[in-house]
């Protein structure tokens, strides 16, 4: 009986010790990416101070369970900031939205060709690269350059200071005009920034409130309609969990001065920002440079359930902008803060108001089949007192964007494949008066009715033909019209300048293949085609009717490429060789006073493009330093006139006109885990051709910019930043942009808009959160 009572006790025993190990506290979610909001694959989530894990599936979920009770988890993902975030009571599921870092860039999940197929960079075949919210704040946020300026083989170039860019890509957009953007299609939250005839102007888009921008280098046209250079894709900056007050102040050299105002909401169901920035310079031009912008930007995404998701974008901006005008190499040299006295007597600028809005519904049917649809609508009036004409411009813009995305499995080879079509058309009222020398307008001297539309439908489809290998191939149709009315009646022998022009429609194909070796390093290669049409100024002959003869400029790209880790995943690169030709360029022509515009011959592009970057601080690492970042950027491009003859001029072989050899960047980034930092940056810009003869070249120049500061939370609520910054550290003498082959009457060349002198900044931002 003792025997059996000591039998019985031992078992108590052993009952009641193994309690405890029975127990289980658990936390279940799913972890997203935040700006695209697309399930994240192997984050891993970590109770903090203990070695459990688990990594999320397919799907991004994960459930983590651990013997002992613990209030929050850690999640942890290469290319994206580590996140702690506090259990929800009652054992709510979380959603965890992770926010990409500037390191482990090949993790980092993009839009780019997906069509609603989204994927990790590491995973694209395409000469794709992605700045981070960390790569925008890195720099003086207000000035968009001095971010896009470090992705290989781009560069933005502003005329005044802070309005009338440029954007330059493989040398593609330098000779297509002087201010507008052209032969690269931008993209704000998925709605067309560009318009029908393929210009774009980003005066209206605010830079402070960007979360993400990836660039597609070389033509895109099989799902992006009319591009040669590229495409541009910006992303509003999503609001982080819970509801945030945000305020902001920026101060600087030359009168710069800029607000933000701002609220952000975010929770399961809405991510919404509502954001007011006021911003004004007086510029560095000896009179007559100053700039002033109002921006209102709403942008929210609504997940009404599982299936659908609705999503708007609204903006409104206010834009006076002063010009100083374009010098002459002697002004240039000796008086660099000039200001041309006409552009003052005439007050050579513009007046804007800026007005998009855009809808977007995505609805999933099943797991494997959805559309994402996408109504916009664009409205501007312009007043422009310049020469030759005082303009009056009202521009209108009303779109759709609809793409059906369905993944099947045909026999073992998963598919994705995507079906859509883009409609844009534009109706610009166009009147142009005689301008006084006091810059008052006068008699009416055109008004025009310019109406003009681009179509792209789509089909693009991908195929894992094996584990580690897909293939994509796709093509699209294109169609670009104008119908110009000419309202003022003319009297013989003066010809009216009405008429309709539709191009003969364009097949753009593009196949591409990519091979992952393993999850560190993938090779791609892809061919692709691109267009570019006239617009509407290049098509209209000043002596009658529209020119039957001009045609759309196209291309042929073919790139390979490779990305991926290196070091133990301490270092990302990638790196592209490409080679394009451009065909039927367009070029000015000047007879008899008269300018017209035509098709001459070919030019050839073909570079490398490389970029390398990591953090020396390992992950685990204790101590204070949280990240030492040195990032080098490079492209060389080598592009060349093949064919070009210009009445008796004959410039085959010189080097395409606004292109450079050498674009570096480089830099520094140190962060530590109290939350002071430094940014370093070093910028080399190659000399570039100003004219098609190549007589004259603008010089090379180095850029040497530095911001530090310090940005951390108080009681888990109030975060604050605090910087300040100096750039043009050297105050380098340099052209910002070039205004190609101009010269006066006189024959005097006049290229230079100047860049900014070395030119300080500081500010703060403060957000509360509840």
């Amino acid at each position: 009986m003792k025997s059996f009572y000591t039998r019985l006790l031992l078992l108590a025993a052993i009952v009641f010790l193994s309690v405890p190990a029975w127990a289980q506290y658990t936390a279940t979610g799913t972890v997203l990416d935040q700006q695209s909001r697309q399930p994240l694959v192997g984050a891993v989530v970590i109770v903090p101070g203990q070695t459990t894990s688990v990594a999320t599936d397919a799907e991004g979920r994960f459930s983590l369970s651990a013997p002992t009770e613990f209030r929050a988890v850690r999640v942890q993902l290469l290319g994206y900031r580590p996140q702690e975030v506090a259990l929800k009571a009652a054992g709510t599921p979380l959603s965890i939205n992770l926010e990409a870092s500037n390191t482990g860039l090949s993790e980092v999940q993009v839009i780019g060709y997906g069509t609603g197929t989204e994927r990790k960079l590491l995973e694209t075949p395409a000469a794709l690269s992605v700045v981070t919210e960390p790569d925008l704040q890195r720099n003086n946020t207000l000035f968009l350059q001095n971010a896009l300026n470090q992705v290989p083989g781009v560069r933005m170039n502003v005329r005044s200071a802070a309005s009338q860019s440029n954007l330059v890509i493989r040398g593609i957009g330098s000779t297509y005009g002087r201010f507008p953007i052209r032969g690269i299609k931008l993209y704000q939250n998925g709605i067309p920034l560009s318009e029908a005839d393929g210009t774009t102007s980003l005066d209206d888009l605010d830079y402070t409130t960007l979360g993400r921008i990836e660039v597609i280098k070389g033509p895109a046209s099989t799902i992006y309609g009319a591009t040669l250079g590229g495409v541009v894709s910006f992303q509003t900056r999503k609001a982080a969990p819970g509801t945030t007050l945000q305020l902001g102040t920026t101060v600087g050299e030359y009168g710069l001065f800029r607000t933000n105002t701002g609220i952000g909401v975010g929770t399961d169901q809405v991510n919404l920002l509502v954001n007011y920035g006021h911003q004004e310079t007086r510029g560095f031009r000896d009179a007559h440079s100053n700039s002033r912008k109002d921006y209102v930007t709403v942008a929210g995404d609504f997940y009404v359930s599982d299936k659908q998701t609705v999503s708007i974008l609204g903006t409104y901006t206010n834009v006076h902008d002063n010009f100083a005008g374009e010098l002459d190499s002697t002004d240039y040299a000796t008086n660099y803060r000039k200001t041309i006295p006409a552009y003052i007597s005439k007050d050579v600028g513009v007046d804007a108001e800026i007005t998009r809005l855009g809808l977007t519904h995505t609805y999933r049917f099943t797991g494997n089949f959805a559309n994402t649809t996408s109504l916009f609508t664009t409205n501007s009036y312009t007043l422009n007192p310049t020469e030759p004409s005082f303009a009056h411009i009202q521009r209108g813009k009303r779109g759709v964007r609809s793409v059906f995305t369905y993944a099947p499995t045909l026999g073992s080879v998963p598919l994705r494949l995507a079906l859509g079509t883009e409609y844009l058309a534009n109706q610009d009222n166009n009147k142009r008066y005689t301008i006084s020398t006091l810059g008052v307008a006068g008699a009416l001297a055109s008004d025009q009715e310019v109406k003009s539309t681009q179509t792209n439908t789509f089909l693009q489809a991908e195929a894992n033909v094996t584990p580690h290998t897909t293939l994509t191939a796709g093509v699209s149709y294109n169609v670009v019209t104008y119908d110009i009315q000419d309202l003022i009646p003319k009297v013989a022998p003066a010809q009216s300048l009405t008429g309709y022009r539709q191009f003969k429609p364009t097949y753009t194909p593009r196949v591409a293949v990519l091979h992952s070796f393993n999850e560190q390093v993938a090779v791609f290669a892809q061919y692709s085609t691109g267009f570019s049409p006239p617009v509407s100024n290049q098509i209209s002959l000043s002596t009658g009717p529209i020119n039957p003869d001009v045609k759309p400029e196209t291309n042929e790209n073919f790139e390979i490429g490779s990305r991926g880790h290196v070091l133990g995943n301490r270092f990302d690169y990638d790196v592209t060789l490409f080679r394009m030709r451009l065909k039927n360029g367009l070029v000015s022509q000047t007879s008899g006073g008269i300018t017209s515009f035509v098709n001459s011959g070919e030019s050839q592009y073909q570079g490398l493009e490389l970029a390398l970057s990591g953090n020396l601080v390992p992950t685990e690492a204790a101590g204070q330093l949280r990240q030492l970042r040195p990032f080098v950027r490079y492209a060389y491009t080598d592009a060349e006139f093949k064919s070009y003859r210009l009445g008796a001029n004959d410039f085959s072989s010189k080097q395409v006109t606004g292109t450079f050899h050498h674009l570096f960047t480089g830099g520094l980034d140190v962060d530590t885990r109290v939350g002071a930092y430094l940014n370093l940056t070093a910028q080399y810009t190659d000399r570039t051709p100003m004219s098609d003869n190549n007589a004259r070249y603008a010089a090379a120049y180095w850029l040497l910019n530095s911001k530090i500061g310090v940005r951390n939370k108080l009681f888990g609520h109030l975060g604050y930043d605090v910087y300040a910054g100096l750039d043009n550290i050297a105050d380098v003498r340099y052209a910002a942009q070039i205004a190609l082959n101009q010269a006066t009457p006189a024959g005097k060349p006049t290229f230079y808009n100047p860049g900014l002198p070395r030119n300080w900044y500081a500010g703060a931002s403060l957000n509360y959160t509840f």
